[in-house]
């Protein structure tokens, strides 16, 4: 166990500063194990392995003791247009970690860890719009400029405590810790937003780290004799270090938290082998200035892109220009079907209305183009015998498209699709 242990943190931990995620719930992902997406995502109330800390740490009681390993080749498909430039970016292959530990250490108190790539976004255009819509080619085609794109890349660890206070109620708290890796190139058309009026702090700065932490609390009751289970959890902002090589192009100087969330679920026991599940989960972008922050609203008007004054407005400032997302709902529902001893069978879906506002945030957001919405997903298990498990989930997110004005006057499209394929081994101890 302890060799498992070491190699699985190592693997994890390698594979963590290698490989940006992209999200498919805003900047998050659907779910943090191939039992959770399998199922839409749900966690909240259903607790089924060792990586239901990074949704709710009360459900870590739940589960005994396992350890878990998983990977997930997660398959984006982005495009966008802007000024009659087309593109489709290159940032579409991920292999994703993740793994997790729990111990049970007496009838009433668990121990856990958890490490997730709980989301980020990235995109790679050859094509730049920015630079060819603003100072369009003579000739036909499409000129090629320097690439265009960002990376983030969000790892949480999740050392969590959980402790039963009754027969029926467990409570968790989990210290959240987080890793953030960043990059972002192409963006020096930008620098008419910025208050320096230079890129220094803005693009092609290469791959800067930040760090942060903070809280997830939660509870898991249950009501054995009508098969219900319910399960609630909050998570605060996670506050992270600020990207001083990206000062002017976040705003508060290179801030970047990761917003706090808020959701509860339940599940239910409708035969001794079904059971379903939902989740609602609620994002808090709005707290965030770099994510909230509206950008440039006016096409055609250079006047009204700042208007208070370029020093308070300006990238990079407390009121700098962001992407302009909104609060976002997720709703995930699941079933979970356990045919015989060896195969069980799951199939969700998942929804959240995209945070991006369309109305005036479509030329900042083609660099994170996280517009999908509806989410179907299968998944199984394969028991290989009493003490190993064999896990496996796919998602498809639907294509959704996001149109609308841009600061240069011109209409602009994003749009994205999503597949992924995520495979895990659980052991029972």
């Amino acid at each position: 166990m302890k060799l498992f242990i070491k190699r699985t943190l190592v693997l994890a931990t390698a594979m963590a500063v290698s490989a940006p995620v992209l999200a498919t719930n805003g900047m998050f992902m659907i779910g943090y194990s191939a039992k959770s997406v399998g199922m839409g995502g749900v966690a909240m109330a259903f607790p089924q392995d060792s990586m239901v800390s990074a949704v709710n740490p009360a459900g870590v009681g739940e589960i005994g003791t396992r350890a878990d390993a998983e990977a997930t080749l997660f398959l984006p498909h982005a495009e966008a247009e802007l000024g009659g430039i087309n593109d489709t970016s290159r940032a579409n292959e991920y292999l994703l970690p993740g793994m997790g530990l729990t111990m049970q250490l007496d009838n009433e108190t668990s121990f856990n860890f958890s490490m997730v790539g709980a989301g980020g976004g990235g995109s790679h255009y050859k094509q730049n719009f920015y630079d060819i819509a603003a100072s369009p080619p003579s000739g036909t085609g499409n000129a090629h400029t320097a690439d265009l794109g960002v990376d983030l890349m969000i790892m949480q660890m999740n050392p969590t405590m959980s402790q039963k206070i009754s027969a029926n109620n467990t409570l968790g708290a989990t210290l959240v810790l987080s890793i953030a890796r960043f990059k972002a190139f192409g963006l020096g058309n930008f620098t008419k937003f910025t208050s320096s009026g230079t890129d220094e702090s803005l693009t092609d700065r290469g791959v800067e780290y930040s760090r942060g932490m903070g809280m997830r609390f939660g509870w898991l009751g249950k009501l054995p004799d009508m098969g219900l289970t319910f399960g609630a959890a909050a998570t605060s902002k996670i506050y992270m270090t600020k990207f001083q090589n990206y000062s002017e192009l976040f705003a508060e100087h290179g801030d970047m938290d990761t917003p706090a969330n808020l959701g509860a679920g339940f599940a239910l026991k409708i035969t001794p082998k079904a059971k379903i599940a939902m989740d609602i989960i609620r994002t808090y972008y709005s707290k965030v200035r770099s994510v909230a922050n509206t950008g440039p609203n006016l096409p055609g008007d250079p006047s009204g892109l700042f208007p208070v004054s370029r020093a308070e407005n300006g990238l990079g400032e407390n009121g700098g220009l962001g992407f302009g997302w909104h609060d976002q709902t997720v709703y995930k529902l699941g079933v979970n079907y356990e045919y015989n001893s060896k195969w069980t069978y799951r199939a969700g879906w998942n929804y959240g209305k995209s945070p991006i506002d369309e109305g005036h945030d479509i030329a900042f957001n083609i660099v994170a183009p996280a517009t999908t919405q509806n989410h179907a997903t299968f998944g199984t298990t394969y028991k290989l015998d009493k003490q190993t498990e064999v896990n496996f989930a796919y998602m498809h997110a639907f294509g959704f498209q996001q149109s609308g004005p841009t600061y240069i006057g011109n209409s602009g499209t994003i749009k994205m699709s999503q597949n992924s394929f995520g495979l895990g081994v659980g052991f029972f101890f």
